[in-house]
């Protein structure tokens, strides 16, 4: 079992970068404040679509650190 997300594994592979590197933890962040603003400007409110991104990376961290 790999000690990272799968949201992880698939950026970390289209940036050709580690799973834990800066670059994928930016883009999780990028696609999060996407998510934030594209459910701003349609009216809709499912905020937990970019916590839920967050999470994937945070629950690794943690999983791994437990």
């Amino acid at each position: 079992m790999s000690k990272f997300t799968k949201l992880q594994e698939m950026l970390a592979e289209a940036l050709d970068r580690e799973p834990d590197s800066s670059d994928v933890i930016e883009v999780i962040d990028t696609m999060a404040e996407w998510f934030e603003i594209l459910l701003e400007d349609i009216g809709v409110e499912p905020a937990s679509i970019p916590s839920l991104l967050r999470w994937q990376y945070l629950h690794s961290d943690y999983a791994n650190n437990v």
